[in-house]
């Protein structure tokens, strides 16, 4: 991918000399630059990324390839969807599967799916969301093996994390579990390279079936799978997209530390508390900070360290009163 973009002026020279067979070449070149990879390896900024793939649209608009087009708009709708601006991103899914002439493959529409799932759910439209994400899963079912193509245009796994996600936050999270485990499951039986990718769905499916776990009082269950989430959390995956991995590791460790707190594990919650506050101050976020400084207090209280305790809510209400 990384490879790709840099030889881009190639293919634009070549459109601009050559219209008719240049123009389809950069298409595609610039399709497969903002393709999503496995772990968004070489990835580029949501910026550039969406800057991409608007010239992808332009491209094969001037063309006679419908289906380049139909797949270059799925894209930037998944674009501007990791940009947040999710109103667009639902505009551009729906052009994506409405491109006369086009005979999109049944992985793009699914894919499309899910970024209009996503989409509703950042527009606070979540029931439409969860409908979308249901439909997107059952999709996703019906599919046969993908082509080489395809097979970076999401994935069940991927649709179940996103359903699971949704369920849970309209408040279905018995049903968000069983959809988590379905994942979980479905993720365990896969082979390396089938988890190339949707290796980024591992960490956020675990981290967030641990945060349901708890919610529903099953702290033992969640403690459960407490080992295999922070293991996910580890390893090149975390230096190759901190951004999404550093906060799921921040709010794991809090959820794991109020789990030992309600089992009479006070010693292992303080644990997992300091670790979760040590890793909210690398990221130099108060989103993440404020609860971990929050939990660590309340352990710090239980252990009867009173001290601590003041002292870590006197720089919290400092935290809050700063933001």
């Amino acid at each position: 991918m990384g490879l790709v973009r840099i030889l881009l002026p190639l293919p634009r020279a070549a459109a601009r000399l050559a219209p008719e067979k240049g123009g389809p070449l950069l298409g595609a070149a610039l399709s497969y630059c903002v393709t999503p990879s496995w772990a968004g390896l070489w990835s580029p900024s949501p910026a550039r990324r969406l800057a991409l793939a608007e010239e992808a649209v332009a491209v094969y608009r001037a063309t006679a390839d419908a289906d380049g087009l139909s797949r270059a708009l799925a894209l930037r709708a998944h674009a501007l969807l990791l940009s947040g601006r999710c109103e667009e991103a639902c505009a551009a899914a729906d052009d994506a599967t409405a491109v006369p002439g086009a005979q999109a493959s049944p992985v793009l529409t699914a894919f499309v799916g899910d970024v209009r799932a996503q989409a509703l759910a950042g527009l606070d439209r979540t029931e439409e969301a969860v409908a979308e994400a249901h439909a997107c899963v059952e999709a996703y079912r019906g599919l046969s093996v993908p082509d080489r193509r395809d097979r970076t245009l999401g994935s069940l796994p991927g649709a179940l994390r996103t359903y699971g996600m949704l369920l849970a936050a309209v408040g279905r999270a018995e049903e968000s579990v069983a959809v988590y485990e379905e994942c979980v499951a479905l993720l365990a039986a896969m082979s390396l390279r089938e988890l190339a990718h949707v290796e980024l769905v591992r960490p956020r499916v675990l981290a967030e079936l641990v945060g349901v776990l708890r919610a529903l009082g099953r702290h033992r269950d969640a403690l459960g799978v407490g080992p295999e989430a922070r293991e996910a959390l580890r390893g090149p995956i975390a230096w190759a997209v901190p951004e999404i991995v550093l906060p799921l590791r921040v709010g794991l460790l809090v959820d794991l530390a109020r789990c030992h707190s309600a089992t009479g594990e006070p010693a292992e919650a303080r644990a997992c508390a300091v670790e979760a506050v040590a890793e909210a101050r690398r990221q130099h976020s108060a989103g993440e900070l404020a609860p971990a400084l929050d939990c660590l207090a309340d352990v710090f209280g239980e252990l009867g360290q009173t001290e601590k305790e003041l002292n870590t809510r006197r720089e919290l209400a400092e935290l809050r009163e700063a933001y």
